[in-house]
């Protein structure tokens, strides 16, 4: 999390920064005393033509005043913040602002435009128990955004209270989502931090496929390919579909990534796919032929087999009364990146029936079509995939992959992830 605490606390200095630029307060009726309105008015006609340094000596003259009232003090140190705010000293402006902010002689109509910007400085000063402060007297005013419970859920983190930290990140989540807007990245990942930190796995994937269906990351979509991986009753096919799902995205993909694939895909009879899955990881320096040990050697030799006899193959599944030839056949025109001849004859598959795992057919030419990017027409196929609770989670990360990039399309056709190389 410590990646992400620093990508969040960035943008809260940037988002500060914005947020002070609000106009100083006015010289309001409650009239400050006569030594202190001159030089304050004088101050405000300098800051107004850009000169902070003669409004600078301007506040000092005010602030020398005698039998100051607490409502001039609350102006002095007002404006004196809004000087070194003018001036981009942040650091300077924080003493005032916050005794500005927390001041008895506010005005009720400038609470709000003063708790805010002290909240946002608070922020930047890291005082994050005097922000969450501000943060509560805002919220009280209902004056907190979506924005501000995101700056409380980031203040709450670093004082390492994550149940507030988690309860404003998911305010902060909601909110956005209610306004319209996308949910700010870090909050989602401040939300699925607190589930890791009370184990709670259904929590965690949840936080993860938000993140993915709103970012489309591949570490996101990775990490949901792991988490599903370890599902209890996952056999060797739904590893397989797991396994190629993740394989969508090079830059997560790891050596045993690559050696489990290719194993997987050999047991089961596509020695071009395996071939070809080392050959990527070799080729990506994720792993070596001597990692691979014995599977290399016997996945090459299997895969000249193939391409002597996929000939053979296809003509013999043409003429099968059953399905099952066709499945397989379209399992191995995947490994050779033949998604369209696959997908005609998944499709044969399914009109013959008769197949042994009648599921594998939906499933498969649910992956084909995400593959030549028919995202909509995927989701559906894959809504008529049923089976153990393994093959309906592999049918469920396909199915919200395709989702995200229909929505990212707007509806046309994506480049997908490259074909195997032959």
């Amino acid at each position: 999390m410590k990646s992400i605490v620093r990508a969040a606390f960035a943008a809260v200095l940037m988002s500060s920064a914005a947020a002070l630029l609000a106009p100083c307060p006015v010289l309001a009726a409650d009239k400050p005393s006569r030594d202190v309105a001159k030089p304050l008015s004088e101050a405000q006609k300098a800051m107004q033509a850009g000169d902070y340094a003669t409004a600078l000596t301007d506040i000092k003259t005010a602030q020398a005043a005698t039998d100051r009232t607490p409502y001039d003090d609350y102006l002095i140190n007002s404006f004196l913040a809004q000087v070194y705010i003018g001036q981009k000293d942040y650091v300077s402006a924080d003493a005032p602002l916050e005794a500005a902010a927390d001041s008895p002689a506010i005005p009720d109509d400038q609470k709000k435009s003063t708790y805010s910007n002290a909240f946002q400085l608070a922020m930047f000063a890291k005082h994050y128990q005097k922000a969450i402060s501000y943060g509560q007297l805002l919220q009280g005013m209902n004056a907190l955004d979506y924005k501000g419970d995101a700056d409380m859920a980031i203040a709450y983190y670093f004082l390492k209270d994550s149940a507030n930290a988690q309860k404003y990140a998911q305010q902060s989540i909601d909110g956005a989502k209610a306004a319209g807007q996308t949910p700010d990245e870090n909050m989602m990942k401040i939300v699925m931090n607190g589930a890791l930190q009370q184990k709670d796995s259904a929590g965690v994937q949840t936080s993860l496929e938000n993140l993915a269906q709103e970012y489309n990351q591949s570490d996101s979509w990775g990490k949901l390919a792991d988490l599903m991986l370890n599902m209890k009753g996952m056999q060797e096919i739904d590893e397989l579909y797991l396994l190629r799902f993740k394989s969508m995205f090079p830059d997560v993909m790891v050596g045993q990534d690559y050696l489990a694939l290719a194993s997987v895909a050999n047991t089961k009879g596509y020695a071009t796919e395996a071939y070809n899955v080392m050959q990527k990881g070799i080729a990506a320096g994720k792993m070596t032929a001597a990692q691979a040990g014995p599977l290399y050697a016997q996945a090459k030799s299997g895969a000249s087999i193939d391409e002597h006899s996929l000939g053979q193959i296809a003509a013999s599944a043409q003429k099968s009364k059953t399905g099952e030839q066709d499945i397989k056949l379209a399992e191995d025109y995947w490994g050779y990146g033949r998604f369209a001849d696959a997908e005609a004859a998944a499709r044969r598959a399914i009109s013959k029936g008769g197949m042994k795992d009648p599921n594998e057919g939906p499933m498969l030419l649910g992956m084909l079509l995400v593959m030549q990017g028919k995202y909509d027409e995927a989701v559906q196929t894959f809504s008529q995939v049923h089976g153990s609770a393994a093959r309906m989670a592999d049918a469920h990360l396909w199915t919200i992959y395709a989702q995200t990039q229909a929505k990212k399309a707007g509806g046309a056709a994506q480049t997908p992830a490259s074909a195997p190389s032959h």
